[in-house]
C-alpha cells in the first residue's frame, strides 16, 4: 500500500520567501488541489524502500517528512538559502535530511549518487538550454536504473485563472516552459514509463497538473 502524504504541523513549517506557497497546501480552498499533486508524485515514486533519495527544488520542505520514510538517506537541494528555516522543521518533525543549496543546472553531487530523484514543479521556471541541462543533471546524479518523478503544471488560460483565483497574477511570466517542453526534454535524456495526471479523467491534454516517472 502506497505511503500517503503527511504534511508537517504547520506551527513548524516556514515559508522560504514571498513566493512560497507553503500557505495553499493547508487552505480549504486550495489545499486539495495542492497535496493532490504531491500525492500523485508519490504514487508513482513507489514506496521503495530506496538507499537514497533526493529532492530537486525542496521549497520549505513539506514532502521531506514524507520521503523520509522510504529512504535511509534523504537529501535536498534548493535555490534558496533559508536552510536554517526547513532545518527547524525536519528537527521538529523528527526526520533527518541533508540541506544544501545549488541549481538544478548544477547539483553539487556526484555522478549515479542516488537511487530516486523527485523534482516538483520547478522544471517550468526554465526553458531552453537551462530546461535540457537541468534534465541531463538529474540524470547525471542517477544511478542506472534510477528513477526520476518530475511534477509539472499545465499552461494556458485555465491555469492561468486558477492562479488568479488564488492571489498568483501573471502566472505566465514565470512559467516559461509548457508541460509539452518538459516532456519532450525528459524523453530526450530518460524512458518515461509512467504518467498520472490531475484530474485522472478526460484527456491528459486537458489535466491541470501532469507527473512523469522517468527511468535513467
Amino acid at each position: 500500500m502506497t505511503i500517503s502524504l503527511i504534511l508537517p504541523n504547520r506551527s513548524t513549517i516556514q515559508r522560504v520567501d514571498h513566493s512560497d506557497p507553503l500557505d495553499w497546501y493547508y487552505s480549504p480552498a486550495t489545499g486539495w488541489l495542492f497535496r493532490r499533486r504531491l500525492q500523485l508524485a508519490l504514487d508513482l515514486l513507489g514506496d521503495g524502500p530506496f538507499d537514497s533519495v533526493l529532492e530537486a527544488g525542496y521549497g520549505s520542505g513539506i514532502l521531506l517528512p514524507t520521503l523520509a520514510r522510504r529512504t535511509q538517506r534523504l537529501h535536498a537541494m534548493d535555490l534558496h538559502r533559508r536552510t536554517d528555516l526547513a532545518g527547524s522543521m525536519l528537527a521538529a518533525e523528527g526526520v533527518n535530511a541533508a540541506l544544501s543549496v545549488g541549481t538544478v543546472t548544477s547539483l553539487g553531487y556526484a555522478n549515479a549518487s542516488f537511487d530516486a530523484l523527485v523534482c516538483v514543479s520547478t522544471l517550468e521556471h526554465l526553458h531552453g538550454d537551462e530546461l535540457t541541462a537541468a534534465v541531463r543533471e538529474f540524470k547525471r546524479v542517477l544511478r542506472p536504473g534510477g528513477t526520476a518523478v518530475i511534477g509539472v503544471p499545465a499552461s494556458g488560460w485555465v491555469m492561468d485563472l486558477l492562479f488568479r483565483v488564488i492571489g498568483f497574477s501573471e502566472i505566465g511570466k514565470h512559467h516559461v516552459s509548457t508541460r509539452g517542453d518538459i516532456a519532450g526534454a525528459l524523453r530526450q535524456t530518460f524512458r518515461v514509463d509512467g504518467e498520472r495526471h490531475l484530474p485522472g479523467i478526460g484527456p491528459k491534454e486537458a489535466a491541470l497538473y501532469s507527473v512523469f516517472r522517468c527511468r535513467a
